[in-house]
Parts: C-alpha cells; structure tokens; sequence
C-alpha cells in the first residue's frame, strides 16, 4: 500500500497542495474534496474477475483513508496566507504614479510598472526556520507546510500603467489636479510565454484628485523647490486573474507505479497528472494621501507623504488536480490469466479545492519617491510601506509634464 501512497500522495501530492497555499486559497480540506475511483477489471472467467474487483475495492478504499489521515495535517482555514494575496493586489495600485510633481501648468502624462509584496514579520519567519531547522526527515515537509499554510504572504504585479493629469486652476478650482488612470496587461499578448497553460491578466481604472494646500515655494533662483503640501484621493478598481493548467511537477518515479490489488495480484500503469487553477481577485481602493516634495538642482526630486489606503473587494479561487492511470497501457501481474483480464476502468485520484479571501480594510502607508525631472521629463521611483500589513510596492515611473 505505501508504493500507491508514495506515488500519490505523501511529498507528491503535497507539491500541488503547497501550489494551492501560493494562491491565497482558503479552504477545509476533508474526505468530501477527495474522490478515489477503484479500478475495474472484466473478463470471461466471472469468479477471478468479481474476486479481483472486490479487492480492488477493499484495497482503493483503505487508500483512501490513509490519503485523508496524512492529509488530516492540514489546518481548516488559511486566511492569514488568503489575505496576503489581497492586501497585495491593493498595494500595488499606484502604478505610473504622479505623487510629488504637483504643480504642472497644464498636464501630466505617465507610464510604467508596480510590484507589490505583504512579506510575513521577522518573528514569523524566525519561528519557521526554526520548525524546518529542529524538524527530523521524516515530519519536516508537513511541519513546513503546517506553518507555512496561515503565513500572511502575497504578491501582486501591475505590469503596464498609464495616467493622465490635468491641472483645474483654470476651469475648476485653482491648486485642484485630477488624475486618470488605466492598466491593462494579458500574457495572451506574448505568444512566446514558456509556460504551456498559464495565462496572467490584470487590470486597473482609477480616478484620483489632489488639491495643494500649500502652495509651491522657489527659492534661489529656482535652485531648491518645495512643492508645497498636497492632499489626495481617488477611487481605484482592480482585477488579477491567472490561470493555470499544467501537468503537476510530481518529479520522476510514476511513470510506471505499481499498485497491489490483492496479496498475489498486482497492477502497473503510467500516471496522468494535471493542475488547474482558476484566481481572480477584484479590489476597489480608495486612497488618503497627504503628501509633500523637494526638487533640488533642477532636476532631483524627492518626495515624502503618509496616507491610508481602504479597500474592499475579494478573490475567489477554484482548483482541481488529478492522478488517473491509462488503461490502455496497464499490466497485471500474479496468479490471474492475464490474457483473458483486462480494465476497463482505470484508477483515479481526483481533488478539488474551492474559497475566497478579501483585503485588509485600512492600510495605513508612508510613501517615498526619488526621480529626475529634466525639464519636462520624469523618471521617478516610488515605494511604499505597510505599517499594519508589513506590505511594500516599489515601480518605476517614466513622463512628461507640461
């Protein structure tokens, strides 16, 4: 029995689990997620093959029970691990970012890309290397993943950004700027991406406005400039979809795996193995921005502000994964006329996994940015810090502003 545990479960059936807790799921995992099928023989001699089917079910379902007892390691929820996918989808919505260039005379246009990270508190990767460091060889995968399954982790890439800002002193309000903002990127457009079944997509539109409050200051000769003091905030909405259907990466050893039937009867057919994952998040962002700059020499800016971030929204996550045996290629060995016995159904493990998570409500922030702006060129670097959620984004940013 634990050649089929070993080719089906233990390490190997982990790997496409650990996948799962990469992609922010939340789920309970129990004998219902599970579905074994035995299996089933036929031929022309009725007694051997009933006797044969039998055992098959007798033995596919003392497997089954020892998948959901190794299994039964797993705690019952993962929203630490589900939020920190969440949280990173909203951090990562200030792409082509505009912050600390108020007080253009007409417009602004900028491009560019965002990558934001929640990364767990030093304390918790320390009590982690810890369980992996004092673990022995034989717990120390389940410990991992146990500790490993409720880390607040994420991750979130805005791969292409645009905005466009107007200046409304003259039509609206004077130190009034509004900003618009779109983001739009599909891997479908590379038709040259390595990964056979993977498909990553995201999305972004957002409003924002930001009145200055104190107004730009030169001093010596333009030399130094402080930009005065500016509030912020907007509305944001943003999607991330990936899709992925790959064979799992189980490693070598099933492309011929054994399975006992009885004490004399055995069967050995290659394995099928495939992962799909379905995850979309949808967040909705309105930000809170108090902000100020410096640009010196004529061309270096800085700029430093504090802000928070409230945000709403989810992500759903659908996965599935089977290991099923081809029957057309099985061979049975022990005291059984194999010419005369054949399957016609062949053995399977199937599970499928379902949840959701949603963000952290308030995201309290400071934000950084050091650029260039050589006459009406940008090229700015901002970064920005999580206090709550220990959460980062860092993008660069190219435009010009007139």
């Amino acid at each position: 029995m634990r050649i089929f545990i070993s080719g089906f479960t233990g390490k190997r059936l982990l790997v496409p689990v650990f996948l799962l807790f990469l992609s922010g799921i939340v789920f309970a995992l129990d004998d219902k997620d599970i579905k074994i099928t035995e299996p089933h023989f036929t031929g022309s001699n009725s007694s051997i093959v009933d006797m044969m089917n039998s055992k098959a079910k007798e033995k596919f379902d003392e497997y089954r029970d020892s998948i959901i007892s190794e299994l039964g390691f797993l705690p019952k929820n993962f929203t630490n691990l589900a939020k920190g996918f969440a949280n990173a989808s909203v951090f990562s919505s200030d792409g082509a970012s505009q912050r600390g260039y108020e007080g253009y005379n007409a417009f602004t246009f900028t491009f560019g890309f965002i990558g934001a990270l929640q990364l767990p508190h030093y304390s918790i990767l320390k009590d982690i290397m810890n369980t992996i460091n004092s673990g022995g060889e034989g717990n120390k995968g389940s410990d991992f993943i146990k500790d490993i399954a409720n880390v607040p982790f994420g991750y979130d890439l805005q791969a292409l950004n645009a905005q466009f800002g107007i200046n409304t002193s003259k039509i609206l309000l004077e130190g009034l700027y509004i900003g618009f903002k779109f983001s739009k990127f599909d891997t479908n457009w590379i038709k040259t991406i390595p990964i056979s079944g993977f498909s990553f997509s995201t999305m972004s539109i957002g409003v924002n406005a930001s009145y200055q409050f104190i107004r730009q200051k030169r001093l010596f000769a333009g030399l130094l400039v402080w930009r005065g003091l500016n509030f912020g905030t907007g509305f944001i909405w943003q999607n991330t979809s990936l899709d992925i259907a790959l064979a799992l990466p189980l490693g070598e050893g099933l492309s011929d795996v054994k399975v006992p039937i009885s004490d004399n009867i055995s069967i050995s057919m290659p394995i099928n193995e495939v992962f799909n994952l379905d995850f979309k998040t949808n967040t909705y962002i309105v930000p809170f921005e108090a902000m100020t700059s410096i640009r010196f020499a004529w061309f270096l800016n800085l700029a430093l502000g504090a802000g928070i971030d409230v945000a709403f929204g989810g992500s759903k996550i659908n996965a599935s994964g089977s290991l099923t045996g081809d029957k057309d290629k099985v061979t049975i060995t022990g005291t059984v006329p194999q010419d005369d016995i054949r399957m016609d159904v062949a053995p399977s493990l199937k599970f499928s996994l379902a949840g959701n998570s949603s963000p952290s409500i308030f995201n309290v922030k400071a934000m950084f940015a050091a650029g260039f702006n050589l006459g009406p060129v940008i090229i700015d670097i901002p970064v920005t810090y999580y206090f709550l959620s220990n959460g980062w984004s860092l993008g660069l940013t190219f435009g010009v502003t007139l």
